[in-house]
């Protein structure tokens, strides 16, 4: 064939049980994390597989190589340790050939416009008589000349002197008015007696003072008996902590016969052993990804195929 001048084709084959089932390369399994949403196994696949032609179109993926798996619902149905197959076919392979822009807004072809037709020669104009809403609606009217708005002349010239000028401000605000004197009073009678005040006030009325009564007795005197002997109480504190005889005991002499002890293993049971039991962890669920048996269009990122 290379003498010909031409390279055999190479033409896929699809490897397919007896049932309908895809069959995967387990020499390109990944395994990964299982997915909990359809985008996260999409990013999966797109991360660790790869097509023939690098096209970053999605693969189609077979849950066990039977069921197909297109939408959020179908995340559902994996479990731990499940196999999912990944393939792609020939015609999915590079760009789509329309966009979605380009399907939907067509381009037609425009017609050429057509020159308009010669007239036969230029017709008189006609003045327009029409209104427009401007012109009605803004009439124009004759302006009226308006006063010179030159400013009126000082009162004050420079070089003026021996002219009384006008009244300032102040003087016009704050004229001065002439005071009458007061009138001479006559003189006053010298004080009289003081005379007491015989009135009440509220608060005597309100509070009257009462004639105190005089104080009772506060009853017999106790006799006083003389000390007859020492104190025998006793205290609360003396009643409940008693003084014991406590026996002095020797020291331990620190030999090696107290130390040597037959090592024997820890049978009782703390506190936190019993509240807190240790449970057996299982270990992360996992997905198998594998790309489909035979099939040239998808393979393991960066596989080398020998």
């Amino acid at each position: 064939s290379a003498l010909l001048g031409f390279r055999p084709r190479w033409i896929p084959v699809r490897i397919m049980s007896k049932l309908g089932t895809l069959i995967g390369d387990h020499d390109q399994r990944v395994t990964v994390s299982l997915p909990r949403t359809l985008h996260e196994l999409k990013g999966h696949a797109q991360r660790h597989f790869s097509t023939k032609r690098g096209s970053s179109k999605p693969f189609r993926m077979f849950h066990h190589g039977k069921v197909v798996i297109t939408h959020p619902n179908h995340m559902s149905n994996l479990k731990d340790g499940d196999v999912v197959i990944l393939t792609a076919n020939a015609d999915e392979q590079g760009p789509p050939p329309l966009s979605t822009h380009q399907a939907h807004y067509v381009p037609h072809p425009l017609q050429a416009k057509k020159p308009p037709a010669d007239q036969d020669g230029p017709k008189e104009s006609v003045p327009f008589d029409g209104k427009s809403s401007y012109t009605v609606d803004y009439i124009p009217h004759p302006l009226e000349a308006r006063d010179s708005a030159k400013p009126p002349k000082n009162v004050w010239e420079p070089g003026r002197t021996g002219v009384k000028t006008g009244k300032s401000t102040y003087a016009c605000e704050y004229p001065w008015h002439n005071v009458k004197p007061p009138d001479k009073t006559s003189k006053q009678a010298p004080p009289g007696k003081a005379v007491p005040f015989e009135g009440l006030s509220s608060y005597q009325q309100d509070y009257v003072k009462h004639p105190a009564r005089p104080r009772s007795a506060t009853g017999r005197p106790k006799p006083q008996l003389p000390a007859s002997g020492p104190f025998e109480g006793c205290t609360t504190y003396t009643t409940d902590y008693k003084r014991f005889q406590v026996p002095q005991t020797r020291p331990i002499r620190m030999d090696g016969s107290n130390l040597q002890s037959e090592p024997k293993p820890f049978e009782g049971s703390s506190e936190y052993r019993r509240e807190y039991l240790k449970h057996p962890l299982d270990g992360p669920e996992i997905l198998h990804l594998e790309p489909e048996l035979g099939n040239p269009h998808v393979r393991r990122a960066n596989w080398n195929v020998i």
